[in-house]
């Protein structure tokens, strides 16, 4: 069992790629509060190459983690500490649609160049579940919303998954309070 089975089961039977593995062995890997730095995370910028001076709580460190992710794996990220970084990449290809192990880039309210990434395992219907760091200042695996997405991408020159692993996963979600409906008697 890994550290992902409780909010992705499915992925213990799943072909991960060597950059989601990286990530999922990271899982609670979390900020230290006030202005103090977790040394690992200070490592996630020394291995994606993104030396940004700073403690965790002022440094995103999303981008910073997906980087390092994809380097520990021997795979080229973006260069850059920005999430947007990965749609301009030359080093990516956008997809028409996700893949488990794919990088996923959401929009923020902070502005146009603002923006979040993470690591795809999975949606409902009007989320995107994935493993990122700075997400809660910590790596987990979290949901965000379809309405934020700027895209799905992936490394080029690395094969994406085979059939049926080539699919997006849909997570079965809870019904929301105005999906219910009230029950009946019998």
């Amino acid at each position: 069992m890994s550290k992902a089975s409780a909010k992705a089961p499915h992925l213990d039977a799943w072909p991960l790629p060597p950059w989601l593995r990286a990530a999922i062995e990271e899982i609670g890997t979390a900020e230290v509060p006030g202005p103090k730095s977790n040394p690992r995370i200070v490592e996630y910028r020394k291995l994606s190459g993104i030396n940004l001076p700073g403690d965790d709580g002022a440094v995103p460190w999303c981008a910073i983690f997906v980087n390092a992710m994809l380097a520990k794996a021997g795979v080229a990220g973006s260069g850059s500490g920005m999430a947007r970084s990965f749609t301009s990449s030359p080093n990516f290809e956008r997809l028409a649609a996700p893949v488990v192990g794919c990088i996923t880039v959401f929009s923020s309210t902070r502005g146009p160049a603002s923006g979040h990434v993470n690591i795809y395992t999975a949606e409902n219907g009007i989320m995107f579940q994935g493993i990122g760091g700075n997400q809660n200042d910590e790596v987990s695996i979290s949901m965000f919303p379809k309405s934020k997405l700027v895209g799905h991408f992936w490394p080029k020159g690395h094969p994406k998954p085979n059939a049926p692993f080539d699919q997006q996963v849909r997570l079965t979600r809870p019904l929301l309070p105005h999906e219910r409906k009230a029950g009946r008697d019998v």
